[in-house]
């Protein structure tokens, strides 16, 4: 009986963390997440705000997935924090130029309000390290 029992239980036991390892709900990682359902809400967003029409959603949806694809790749990348940075300060002036170049004027000018209302990240802590993440 002993020797029939522990080796299905360490069996069952090894199953079991084994199960516990593979979480299915956990989100994938930034560079492998798709970004359709933030292209599709940013889209809707854009098309109720401004009041925009099927051809100038269509390229807004282009824009921002590009934006986004450019995004993944810089945190991708193993440079430093700063040059990222850098990198995504360009990007998001590259993406003002796009949707300048899309929008009419008065459109602009009501996406670059509704850019300054959204909150932006919160600010670093005063002594420099990052907090612990929760788990």
């Amino acid at each position: 009986m002993k020797k029939t029992f522990l080796p299905l239980l360490l069996t069952f036991i090894l199953g079991w963390f084994s199960l516990a390892a593979q979480r299915p709900d956990a989100p994938p990682p930034r560079g492998e997440r798709p970004p359709m359902p933030n292209a599709e809400r940013f889209t809707e967003r854009m098309t109720k705000e401004l009041n925009l029409n099927a051809a100038t959603s269509k390229k807004i949806h282009d824009a921002f997935l590009n934006n986004m694809k450019k995004m993944d790749a810089v945190f991708a990348s193993k440079a430093e924090e700063k040059d990222k940075r850098a990198a995504l300060d360009a990007n998001k002036k590259a993406f003002e130029k796009t949707m300048k170049g899309i929008l009419s004027p008065a459109q602009y000018a009501q996406f670059l309000k509704l850019e300054a209302e959204r909150p932006g990240p919160p600010p670093p802590p005063p002594n420099g390290e990052r907090p612990p993440r929760p788990r």
